[in-house]
């Protein structure tokens, strides 16, 4: 019998939750994956602390957030496969995933469970909701409306802001490590609002920094909040696995993407 007495705390920064009670060792029934699904939108990014967990019931709960799902295994306790090996930096890899400008099929909801994490293995989430909450509303007037085009995704348009489908939070909508260009500006001054977003995203008040621990899981609503692993993930100690999921429906995909 499925036990579903779990909790949802909020952390002590500007974003973020706690999850604790959570069980994953089976794909979560209906009502869960819908909680945790309304969690995420909500705050932004959830740390699962000891749960229990199988692969079967993490895939079982990524299928809530997107019929369309990539995975990426990092394993450095062992010698890698020469398959393995040509992903050189993993943390490139995920950031290819979890980034929803980065790629083809834009990743909506994205997952990091660390089987095993060295000790003092960290990583950084900054907040794409609260940098743009700072903003003044003369700023905001000026950026809304404003478009980008990727170098990765050449000539198709996005939002520089936009607005979450759940929960209809305003957001940036390019992270720090977005190479592009905006549109329909002088190059200069589409400079200058990059590299604004890239300031903001960056300050310490729009961000939280997590200790890794074993077994420990972050889901995070990929719109919301994007991720930097301190010191990466090519270091001896990580057993990780990277998963992410979009609507096929909603953002179909032009081309398959295989990373496993």
């Amino acid at each position: 019998m499925y036990s579903n007495s779990f909790s949802v705390r909020p952390l002590g920064g500007v974003f973020g939750a706690d999850v604790t009670g959570m069980d994953l060792s089976v794909p979560p029934p209906p009502a869960v994956s819908a909680a945790l699904s309304a969690a995420v939108s909500r705050y932004g990014l959830l740390v699962f602390r000891s749960p229990r967990a199988s692969a079967q019931g993490i895939a079982g709960l990524m299928c809530t957030f997107g019929a369309l799902q990539r995975t990426l295994y990092v394993d450095t306790l062992r010698n890698q496969s020469a398959e393995e090996a040509a992903c050189a930096r993993p943390e490139e890899c995920i950031a290819m995933m979890t980034d929803p400008l980065a790629s083809v099929a834009r990743s909506h909801v994205a997952l990091l469970h660390a089987e095993e994490a060295p000790f003092g293995g960290e990583s950084i989430w900054c907040s794409l909701a609260d940098a743009y909450d700072g903003i003044s509303r003369p700023m905001r007037a000026y950026l809304d409306p404003l478009e980008v085009a990727s170098s990765s995704r050449a000539g198709f348009p996005r939002s520089l802001v936009a607005s979450h489908p759940l929960t209809e939070r305003r957001h940036l909508g390019i992270g720090v490590s977005f190479e592009g260009r905006v549109l329909n500006v002088p190059a200069e001054e589409g400079d200058l609002v990059v590299r604004l977003v890239q300031n903001l995203l960056a300050a310490p008040e729009n961000q939280i920094r997590i200790p890794w621990t074993r077994g420990m899981i972050v889901l995070w609503d990929c719109r919301l909040a994007q991720h930097y692993p301190v010191g990466g993930y090519g270091a001896p100690g990580w057993r990780l696995r990277c998963l992410s999921a979009c609507d096929a429906v909603a953002d179909p995909p032009a081309a398959p993407l295989r990373m496993e």
